[in-house]
């Protein structure tokens, strides 16, 4: 699929999010409650692919990229350091093929946004996904709410 037909797809659904759950960014619902509806909207427009929210196995096993330790965002009951995507859209099994990954960010969550870029481009180059977002949900009050792409990443790694 190529990167026109993906962008597309993905605005659309983001224009979905905000057209049909504007509830949830008008009252700051959490990261997780927003990404679960867009990946609602993706699913209907990639329907060849199955698109999952915090998708925490490379096959078997779970997700540890190349990263500094400061940007994994999840951690076992051991304490190691794994990284799990916001919303993927592949095909399920370690041989993918891997399309799409995204890092959604309220605008209300102050947390700095380098380790949501290094995760997207950790994906790409280390699991092959073709393309990867970060989506910014505008949930600051007196802002017109909405969900936008802020960061698109393509081409070679």
């Amino acid at each position: 699929m190529n990167e026109d037909h993906v962008r597309k797809r993905l605005e659309d659904a983001l224009h979905r999010l905000a057209d049909q759950d504007l509830y949830l960014l008008q009252n700051n619902l959490s990261e997780r409650c927003i990404a679960s509806r867009l990946a609602m909207y993706l699913q209907a427009a990639f329907p060849d692919h199955s698109v999952d929210v915090e998708y925490n196995r490379h096959g078997g096993t779970p997700k540890i990229l190349g990263l500094p330790e400061e940007c994994a965002n999840f951690w076992d009951a051991e304490g190691r350091a794994f990284v799990v995507p916001d919303i993927i859209v592949h095909h399920r099994g370690p041989d993918g093929p891997n399309l799409l990954v995204l890092e959604v960010k309220k605008t209300t969550n102050p947390r700095s946004r380098a380790c949501d870029h290094e995760r997207i481009l950790a994906f790409r180059a280390q699991l092959g996904y073709s393309f990867g977002a970060l989506i910014e949900c505008e949930t600051r009050n007196g802002r017109p709410p909405g969900a936008l792409i802020s960061e698109w990443h393509h081409g070679q790694q």
